[in-house]
């Protein structure tokens, strides 16, 4: 959808350079109204033997609506396998030979590799979203594929045409189609197979906003994902049906929670700023303040994402500290847009997009400041108020600390959108990033994520008022709202040594513990196999552009392939 022409093309031509015997390659691109857009492709792909072009408009369902529409109607009926690719990748012409043996497996439904990426070098914020990406497919992907629980993730994949059929092809209620799909074919109780060699190369989103916009649709389809399906994910669930073992419910189930993550950031937030509005208003709040679980967990989730970015990444990237940070920060920038998106998923039911808005040509901090624009306010208001409570002697050091830390976790917002605002890109490029805003949808999304926002400051302002309400109940006022309370006779919890102490004793938090989660067995592999390819090029409206599909037909027979 809306895809430069040019760039199309090249995809088209490395996808027609893989060195298969039997491939079809089938070109859609659904609701692009230009013609001057996508008429040079058609015009191209009418000269190829083997392409295929298919040009739909108006067409719903976005991407999975324009697979589904290839994958029944423009498809080549021997093709025994289906691979997506998005439109703007160079893939590389060893692929199919390298990966089609493994379906030699009659269980084996999908197979995945890498999602990655070129044209970022020596770019400070292109280099700090390409770090941020690998993190998933070095580290998560190969942990879950021992489980048989990855997911499919939507580009550089194949898939067993007659099974994605049986599970009803890709459904159009989902903005992240491919996830989904993974899942119910898991759930039939067939395996997926991640190979951890990159085959091919994309270009990721080049402006900020479109990043913005790209993780809002992750999450928000994450959310869809959890809302259908986490019945099939309890662990009591004992549908015959049901194939989905402890591990891959796990995994699954995780996958859909850690999102949630960045909306508990934000109620903690929100339960900071309540407090302080409190002390402005003139009351002292019988408040037990920032006890146990409370401030706990927010710290564990900082320090979690510490440790991924500034151990497990540099680790499994052998990239420096400086560009641990930078992903860290690249991380921390989408907090925001990840608890909007959360708060959304978890009450709508239909697909929406987020508006952002639309970025001038002047690189200059007032144009990244309006690129994150709630993130810059939600930062200030915290660093201010964090300033005044030491100031005024209404907190201590540690509670100010606090403030500091999460207006910083906003903060890499505006941050990264001035890093943005400083990337120079080919003309080619140039003219992609001046087209992105146009797939997004703004003109859609606008009520929808008005709607959003106000849920999500609603539940975690409801969460706030129940924290404070509940733990208001003691008649006995503390010296200092942000002390933590002990008994004078014990010892003193780790949160409780940083902190004022108050003067009203406070009995100890019982200490809870997590069970360990089972794991499967490793997936097999395979040596040989013969198949037929249909590979799909799909220029879409949907969350994520896809690029030609290849088909392969049954009569070719592949080299047999070793799992490296």
């Amino acid at each position: 959808y809306n895809e430069p022409p040019d760039m199309l093309i090249e995809t088209i031509r490395s996808v027609q350079a893989i060195d298969y015997p039997r491939m079809e390659i089938v070109v859609i691109d659904n609701n692009t109204k230009d013609p001057a857009v996508w008429g040079p492709v058609a015009d191209y792909c009418e000269t190829q033997s083997n392409v295929r072009f298919v040009h739909v408009d108006p067409w719903p369902g976005y991407k999975s609506g324009a697979l589904n529409l290839a994958l029944r109607e423009h498809t080549d009926i021997e093709a025994e396998l289906i691979g997506v690719i998005d439109a703007d990748y160079l893939v590389d012409p060893a692929y199919l030979r390298s990966v089609v043996g493994y379906f030699v497996d009659p269980d084996l439904a999908f197979l995945q590799t890498p999602q990655d990426y070129r044209e970022y070098a020596g770019d400070a914020y292109l280099t700090a979203c390409y770090d941020a990406y690998r993190y998933f497919f070095l580290t998560t992907m190969p942990a879950r594929n021992r489980r048989n629980s990855i997911i499919f993730a939507g580009t550089m994949g194949l898939l067993r045409r007659d099974v994605l059929e049986k599970v009803g092809g890709w459904d159009e209620w989902c903005i992240t189609e491919d996830a989904e799909a993974s899942l119910r074919i898991l759930r039939e109780g067939y395996a997926g197979l991640f190979v951890g060699r990159s085959f091919g190369r994309g270009i990721m989103p080049l402006s900020f906003a479109s990043l913005k916009s790209q993780r809002f649709r992750w999450c928000f389809g994450g959310m869809q994902i959890l809302r259908m399906h986490w019945r099939d994910l309890l662990p009591w669930n004992r549908d015959p049906s049901n194939h989905l073992g402890p591990a891959q419910r796990v995994d699954y189930l995780l996958g859909g929670l850690q999102w949630l993550n960045d909306l508990v950031l934000l109620g903690f937030s929100i339960v900071l700023l309540s407090v302080a509005v409190g002390l402005v208003l003139g009351g002292r709040l019988a408040l037990r303040p920032l006890l146990g679980a409370t401030a706990i967990l927010p710290i564990a989730l900082i320090a979690s994402g510490l440790l991924r970015a500034v151990w497990a990444l540099r680790a499994r990237t052998g990239i420096g500290l400086r560009r641990a940070v930078l992903a860290f920060a690249n991380w921390l920038s989408l907090s925001w847009t990840v608890a909007l998106a959360c708060a959304q998923g978890l009450f709508r039911g239909e697909g929406v997009f987020l508006r952002t808005p639309k970025e001038g040509d002047r690189a200059n901090v007032l144009t990244a400041l309006r690129a994150a624009r709630t993130e810059t306010l939600l930062a200030s208001v915290l660093w201010g108020t964090g300033l005044w409570l030491l100031v005024t002697h209404r907190s201590g050091p540690i509670v100010a600390a606090l403030f500091l830390w999460q207006g910083v976790v906003y903060a890499c917002a505006p941050y990264m959108a001035w890093l943005n605002q400083h990337t120079e890109l080919s003309a080619q490029l140039e003219r992609r990033r001046r087209s992105e805003w146009m797939r997004e949808r703004v003109s859609r999304a606008a009520p929808a994520v008005a709607l959003g926002a106000a849920i999500g400051l609603l539940v975690t302002s409801i969460v706030a008022v129940a924290i404070v309400l509940g733990a208001s109940s003691s008649t006995t006022r503390s010296e200092q709202v942000f002390s933590l309370p002990h008994n004078s006779g014990g010892p003193v919890s780790p949160i409780g040594s940083l902190l004022r102490p108050s003067l009203a004793p406070s009995a100890p938090a019982t200490p809870t513990t997590a069970p360990v989660s089972p794991t499967a067995s490793p997936s097999p592999t395979t040596s040989s196999a013969t198949s037929t390819v249909s590979s799909t090029i799909s220029s879409s409206s949907g969350p994520t552009p896809t690029a030609p599909t290849p088909t392969l037909p049954p009569s070719a027979a592949p080299p047999s392939v070793q799992p490296s």
